[in-house]
């Protein structure tokens, strides 16, 4: 049995995290909900501003932090949806700060000027700086979370950015789609965009609530083989897994 600390936006990717882990693994393994914050009375709550906090407190000092606890993390997975890379105008602020007139020093996530009008902010998405296609968003979350958390070499940390979301998951097992990673907020489009979906109540739509989540994490599961050849970002996370806690060879560390 392995411990895991999981950094997720939310209590369901959480769970679905947890669950494709222990199926990766082929057994039950120990976890940690770092964030989202039990409590949710965190600054930022959960979700991915959540995630982005966490990070920022804990940078220069994640090995510490992972040998802190007991026991000692195995394996930290850090979760932020794809949809972030291509909504949020705050994680693009570094890439567009020449059009900003913000006082230098502010802060993506307090900055007045997003928090009042978001249409007033000039930052521009999709970004031109990036390529707009799921690799590259994904690259891009990657490298930006680990900029905030400037973590020291050899550390045993999967960075998960599912695309557009955890959601995208589901819907590779259950729909066919040329290309599952370019479907836009998949919950709500696809998934609970109806009543029920594939047989599955959505109750509360469009909320997560959490049995009806798990019958469709049980799923997923069960078919994880197939979500893996669907989605290439399931994929990376796959060889994270087995190279951090099955020691198998990875390309993508």
């Amino acid at each position: 049995m392995k411990t895991i600390g999981i950094v997720a936006e939310g209590p369901r990717d959480f769970e679905l995290i947890a669950a494709v882990i222990d199926t990766i693994t082929n057994g039950e393994n120990n976890y940690q909900m770092i964030q989202p914050e039990s409590n949710m009375i965190g600054q930022f709550g959960n979700g991915w501003k959540g995630v982005w906090k966490w990070c920022e407190d804990n940078q220069g000092k994640l090995k510490a932090y992972m040998h802190s606890l007991t026991p000692v993390l195995d394996l930290l997975v850090v979760h932020m949806d794809g949809d972030v890379q291509r909504c949020e105008k705050e994680v693009h602020c570094a890439c567009q700060r020449a059009l900003c007139d913000a006082p230098e020093g502010t802060h993506p996530l307090t900055c007045e000027t997003i928090m009042g009008d978001r249409n007033a902010c000039p930052v521009t998405l999709p970004c031109e700086r990036h390529e707009n296609t799921p690799d590259a968003g994904a690259d891009f979350l990657r490298t930006f979370i680990k900029t905030l958390l400037l973590p020291e070499d050899g550390l045993a940390v999967s960075y998960m950015i599912p695309f557009d979301a955890t959601d995208t998951w589901i819907v590779a097992v259950f729909d066919q789609y040329d290309d599952y990673e370019i479907l836009p907020d998949p919950w709500v489009n696809i998934i609970a965009h109806s009543p029920q979906y594939h047989g599955v109540k959505i109750k509360n739509r469009p909320k997560k609530e959490k049995q009806t989540y798990e019958k469709l994490i049980e799923t997923v599961c069960d078919n994880w083989n197939d979500v893996v050849a669907k989605c290439p970002q399931a994929k990376r996370f796959d060889e994270d897994v087995r190279h951090f806690l099955l020691g198998q060879e990875n390309k993508n560390v």
